[in-house]
Parts: structure tokens; C-alpha cells; sequence
């Protein structure tokens, strides 16, 4: 009996290095400096996050395990230069070594020792939002694909020196107890300049996000953020817009089970088709479990963006992926009609009338009063 107790002690303190080991958490030198990266093992394509400004990379540790448990992928997290755990070269005293060029040479240098220079997936907040693309524009072959979550775009080119004048009087304060936020600062102006001649390859699929409720609180800022995704979305062909309703600047705090989603399937489309079955029904499960832990009013705008987001793809003709999107909400909300109607009509493009009648008559068994799917089935029935 004490043998096999031991032994289970044994295996057990095995198991638990053998978890311990996944996690890699240290300082690389980059030069004259090092840069702190948390890496979270796994395989198939590694998924790097970028931080917003002036923070560091603990923003992102409430969805690493949920994310790690979907995908199985190597999940990185780094802290800029001058940031968090992260130092910074105190013998170059020039504002202008200090710019986002050398913040991606620093992350270009800190990947390759790691051994993660070579295919990507970006997922980035913010001001992280111009590190991924500029990180995007000088890696085109191996970023596959981007997640952004409320991140600037072009809105700087406008307000970018309203900005920085707002922020000089805290300059000293940031100098001695935030140098990285202080360089970020000083350099506002020639980074605007820099990343407002630069976009994201077109040949790489992104997704952005756009908070429900603005960073920005006057009228015309807000106007203006939302033009500049806009503007981004009809830019790039490989895009998807999605309006995080009743989520604020970091929208994976307020809705994780959409941004978590999001990632994985991001990461699933860099896999083989088995893989990929795998990976869409661990996040299946997880957003059904998720979402019993949401207030019912959280539950309503998550529907919502499923549903916006399924007739998204449909705009951009991807029908299948429409198709999978109208279903999963159906799952994640079997007492909603519209759900079952947005389904039923998407089922009714494909030609798959049979499924599309039983899909309208739940819609309508759920609500007698919904009208839209009274008409289009009958509609469908006389063959119209």
C-alpha cells in the first residue's frame, strides 16, 4: 500500500513538471537590453500578442488557458522595451532609436533566438495594432492571418497631435517611473508618420474588432475611429469587421468566449482538416459552457454579433463559413427564432430546402409572431 502510494506521489510530481515545463517564462537579450517573453508551449502555428501602449503583457493572461486548451498552439506574450518585466538600452539617450522600427527589430531579434521566426498568427490591442503591422509588412510570407482588437488604424493621422500635446506635460513623470510609455510618447509623431503609409499585406486574413462602446468619448471621434475601421474593412478583401456591442477598449474582458472564438478559429484555418474539426469542437464546448457564466443581456449581444458576423461572411461570399457561424448560434441560443430564421435562410441559399423548412417552422414554433420567417417559408413552400 505504501508502494503504490509512493508511486502515485511520484507520477504525480512527474506530471506536474512535465505541465511546469510547458511554460517558458524569460528574458532575452536583443542587443544592449533584454525582452521578457511568456511562452505558453503547444504546436502548430505559435500566436503572438501585442500589448496596447504603456502596458504590459499580464493584459492577456485571463483568456492563455482557455485559448491554450482550444488550440494546443504556442501562445507568446512580451513586454516592449521598457515595459513590465522587459529593460531598455539606457546608454542611447537619442528619442529616435528608441521609435517603433527598433521595437520591432527588438521583437524580430527576441522570436529568432526563441526559435518562432517563421510562421505566425498576431493578435494585438490598440497601439499593438501598428507593432502587427508593421511586423505584418516586413514578414508578408509568414503572418497568416491577424486579429485586432480596437486598435488605431489611421485614426492618429488626425488626432495624433492633439494627442501628444495632451500627453507633454506628463513627459517628465513618465521619464523616471514609465520609460517605455515615455519613449512611445516622444516618438508619437514620427510613428503616426511611419504607419500611416503602411496596411496590412492584402494577402493576409484579418479580423477587427471595434469596441460598442468608444474609447473616444466626443462625437466626432468617435465618428472618426469608426470611419477609420470602415475604411479599413473596405480596403482589405481578406477582412472581417465585427462590432463588440457593449464591450469597452479591451473587449476580450467584457466578452471573452467572442474574442477567444475568434482566435481559434484563426489558428484552426492554419490546420489540417481533422485538426481543424478538433479545434472548432473544443470551442464549441467552450462557448456553450461559457456563456451560462454571461448575463442574459451579454447572452443577447453575443447573439447579435454571431448573427451580424454570419451575414459578414455572406457579403464577402464565404457561405459556408456563414453557414457554420448561423448554426453555432442556434447551439448557443436554442430559444431564439431569429437565430433559427437566419439560419433557415442561410440553408435556403445553399439550396438545402428540406433543412430550411424544419429551420423556419422552429423559428416560427419559438415565435408565432416572427413574420419574416412566416413569409419566407411560405415562400419556400410554394416554391417561389
Amino acid at each position: 500500500m505504501k508502494s503504490t502510494f509512493k508511486l502515485f506521489i511520484l507520477l504525480s510530481l512527474l506530471i506536474f513538471q512535465k505541465n511546469q515545463s510547458q511554460t517558458l517564462d524569460t528574458l532575452v537579450n536583443v542587443g544592449n537590453h533584454k525582452l521578457h517573453f511568456n511562452i505558453i508551449k503547444g504546436k502548430g502555428t505559435p500566436i503572438l500578442f501585442e500589448s496596447s501602449g504603456g502596458a504590459d503583457c499580464k493584459i492577456w493572461n485571463s483568456i492563455l488557458e482557455p485559448l491554450s486548451k482550444i488550440t494546443g498552439s504556442t501562445l507568446i506574450t512580451y513586454d516592449r522595451a521598457g515595459h513590465g518585466k522587459s529593460t531598455i538600452d539606457t546608454s542611447e539617450t537619442d528619442i529616435n532609436k528608441h521609435g517603433i522600427i527598433n521595437l520591432v527589430e527588438d521583437l524580430e531579434t527576441g522570436l529568432k533566438k526563441l526559435g518562432y521566426n517563421k510562421e505566425i498568427i498576431l493578435v494585438a490591442h490598440s497601439y499593438g495594432g501598428y507593432l502587427a503591422t508593421l511586423y505584418a509588412t516586413r514578414h508578408p510570407k509568414l503572418v497568416k492571418s491577424v486579429v485586432l482588437i480596437d486598435v488605431n488604424h489611421n485614426y492618429m493621422d488626425k488626432y495624433g497631435e492633439e494627442d501628444v500635446k495632451s500627453l507633454e506635460q506628463y513627459l517628465p513623470e513618465m521619464k523616471e517611473k514609465f520609460i517605455g510609455l515615455y519613449y512611445q510618447v516622444s516618438n508619437e509623431r514620427e510613428t503616426t508618420k511611419i504607419m500611416s503609409a503602411l496596411s496590412i499585406p492584402l494577402n493576409i486574413p484579418v479580423v477587427d474588432f471595434v469596441a460598442g462602446i468608444p474609447l473616444v468619448k466626443e462625437a466626432e471621434k468617435i465618428e472618426h475611429w469608426n470611419e477609420c475601421h470602415k475604411k479599413f474593412i473596405l480596403s482589405h478583401p481578406k477582412s472581417i469587421g465585427i462590432t463588440a456591442y457593449e464591450c469597452g477598449h479591451s473587449i476580450w474582458n467584457q466578452n471573452p468566449s467572442l474574442v477567444i472564438n475568434t482566435i481559434a478559429k484563426s489558428f484552426a484555418e492554419t490546420q489540417s482538416d481533422k485538426q481543424k474539426s478538433i479545434i472548432y469542437e473544443r470551442a464549441l464546448t467552450y462557448a456553450i459552457n461559457s456563456s451560462n457564466n454571461v448575463k442574459k443581456e451579454n447572452k443577447a449581444s453575443l447573439e447579435n454579433t454571431l448573427n451580424d458576423l454570419g451575414y459578414e461572411l455572406i457579403y464577402k461570399n464565404e457561405n459556408e463559413k456563414a453557414l457554420e457561424t448561423f448554426k453555432l448560434n442556434t447551439v448557443l441560443f436554442p430559444l431564439s427564432s431569429n437565430a433559427f430564421g437566419s439560419y433557415a435562410e442561410m440553408l435556403a441559399k445553399l439550396n438545402k430546402k428540406e433543412e430550411s423548412i424544419k429551420m423556419y417552422q422552429k423559428s416560427i414554433q419559438l415565435d408565432s409572431e416572427n413574420e419574416d420567417s412566416k413569409e419566407a417559408l411560405a415562400n419556400l413552400l410554394s416554391g417561389k
